[in-house]
């Protein structure tokens, strides 16, 4: 049954199957999410214990990154054709298989091919997850949907990372890496059991003629590009937040871990309702009303002090977090459920694209202040502002 034929009203039973389906694809996401970012915190622990440097540690971010792009290029339109179950099923055991061999690796090129390895099946289920969960609700209510998906990419750094840190301090680095083996096996099983999705009649997209055709039309071309300068702005203010609030204020660690905890909280906050009042004043509009509010508040920051500094970073990050809900069930809709997969995965690529190109710009600004690297992130959110001005938002689904 297509999305254009679900009835609106579901029958309690649907409900629940519906509910089970969007948590254990979300739980998946979140794995991967928390996957991606855990390194940071346990950098020196694992340099120590491979016997290399932390610059050698830190590196691999690259090779994953670029994986995860590639890999999920390459499957977002097999999707679209052979559905997503089998891939994300497929990924789900990867990412565990990958995990389990960081757990053994007793060297550090091992450990590098086990990073790669897991970075493809986390870049294959942050695509698919959102495709499928596009394919599974309807537009008129899928912003309240993907708020959950919004909290998982905010929760990852300010819930998942710190309990993986201090995980890491108790048991050892590699205690981090037996958890994500073993809960994403059992998500994986979980997914296996409950997504049950319809089987696809159509053939998979050619990827190259599908991207090319996405980048030619208005709406869709607009939707990708701007997954480039939505997370750039986010990812260039928070690379060098820390250290301006430890160097300009003299901020402890500690201090600095609560700030950011603050204004995680308040996205969380975004992230979640902002999906529920985009269902009923539009996706577009909200997604417009974060970006406008996120470039004059990162104006705001460097200008601020004291009580107002802390509010106006809860602001960003609720300003922040507002847009990922509206937007996710946005640009799902922008193309059919048969290329969804190939979009989805364009997107990331370009998001991935734009965090790599705003962390280079904010690194060659902070030396000569924050407040450059805040006017950088700025103008990357207005940049987002204007391309969904070319976006024509579709009708609700009957």
């Amino acid at each position: 049954m297509s999305n254009g034929e679900r009835a609106e009203v579901l029958t309690p039973d649907a409900a629940g199957s519906e509910v089970r389906v969007v948590s254990v694809l979300v739980s998946l996401l979140t794995l991967g999410l928390v996957d991606n970012q855990l390194l940071a915190p346990i950098l020196p622990e694992i340099a120590v214990s491979l016997g290399t440097s932390e610059v050698s540690v830190g590196r691999t971010v690259v090779g994953y990154a670029i994986a995860a792009a590639i890999a999920a290029l390459i499957v977002g339109p097999l999707s679209d054709g052979a559905g997503r179950r089998r891939f994300l099923i497929a990924a789900g055991a990867v990412f565990s298989i990958g995990s389990a061999f960081v757990v053994a690796t007793p060297t550090f090129a091992l450990f590098v091919i086990a990073r790669i390895v897991t970075g493809a099946a986390a870049g294959i289920i942050s695509a698919l997850v959102v495709a499928a969960i596009a394919d599974l609700v309807p537009y008129e209510r899928r912003g309240r949907t993907m708020g959950w998906v919004a909290a998982a990419y905010f929760a990852a750094p300010i819930l998942g990372v710190p309990l993986a840190a201090w995980i890491a301090d108790r048991a050892g680095w590699r205690t981090n890496y037996v958890v994500f083996a073993a809960v994403g096996a059992i998500v994986t099983v979980a997914v296996g059991m409950w997504f049950d999705e319809p089987a696809r009649k159509h053939k998979a997209v050619r990827a190259p003629h599908a991207y090319a055709r996405f980048l030619k039309n208005r709406s869709t071309a607009a939707g990708a590009i701007s997954a480039f300068f939505v997370t750039g702005g986010l990812t260039g203010f928070l690379l060098y937040l820390g250290a301006y609030l430890r160097s300009r204020y003299g901020l402890s660690l500690t201090d600095v871990g609560l700030v950011f905890l603050l204004s995680g909280s308040a996205s969380l906050v975004g992230a979640l309702s902002a999906g529920w009042i985009a269902d009923r004043v539009g996706k577009l509009r909200v997604a417009l009303a974060g970006s406008a509010a996120l470039a004059f508040f990162l104006i705001v920051v460097p200008e601020t002090g004291g009580a107002p500094l802390y509010l106006t970073l809860g602001l960003v990050g609720l300003a922040a977090a507002a847009r990922v809900a509206p937007l996710q069930s946005l640009v799902t809709q922008l193309v059919s459920p048969e290329e969804r997969g190939a979009y989805v995965a364009l997107r990331n690529t370009l998001s991935q694209g734009g965090s790599a190109t705003a962390a280079a710009l904010a690194s060659a600004l902070y030396e000569y202040g924050f407040q450059h690297i805040c006017h950088m992130t700025s103008a990357f959110s207005i940049a987002a502002l204007v391309l969904l001005l070319f976006i024509d938002e579709p009708e609700a689904e009957s």
